[in-house]
């Protein structure tokens, strides 16, 4: 990872050096007084080289991961801590934007093992349990739901 970041750098480096260096030359032509006679003609510099930090800008863009992406690695490793009913719930949750009906879990688990996860979870802190007319509203905490902005 830091060797990629390394490289990104040197890639930014060597552009910004480009430009530097095209720029200077193109300057000391036109105080020469002859700046068509440039071999690098102007008409044809400032679009490669526009086109060329467009592409290294990308570049950089698609190798640097976004933290978000960090966030969710870790969350799915801090899942397999948990038993397989409170893990599959806490993936309904996220799935339904962090919030779901106890009643919606329950069809898919069952009553008691919901219920028992859901204490589980409840007393873990990972999620909040609101009364919602005959039934239960399960949320996910506010600080797990902003990791994964949600």
């Amino acid at each position: 990872m830091k060797k990629k970041i390394i490289g990104l750098f040197a890639l930014i480096s060597a552009f910004v050096f480009i430009v530097s260096i095209s720029t200077l030359y193109v300057q000391i032509e036109i105080l020469k007084g002859n700046p068509l006679t440039c071999t690098f003609p102007v008409t044809l510099l400032i679009p490669t080289l526009s086109s060329l930090g467009l592409f290294i800008g990308l570049t950089v863009y698609y190798f640097i991961p976004s933290p978000k992406e960090k966030c969710e690695k870790l969350f799915n490793f801090f899942l397999n801590f948990l038993e397989n009913e409170e893990r599959e719930i806490v993936k309904m949750i996220i799935e339904n934007r962090g919030e779901i009906s106890q009643a919606k879990i329950s069809r898919k688990i069952g009553k008691v093992k919901t219920f028992r996860a859901i204490e589980k979870l409840r007393k873990k802190g990972m999620i909040e349990k609101v009364k919602y007319g005959k039934t239960n509203k399960i949320l996910l905490k506010k600080e797990i739901r902003e990791v994964l902005g949600i």
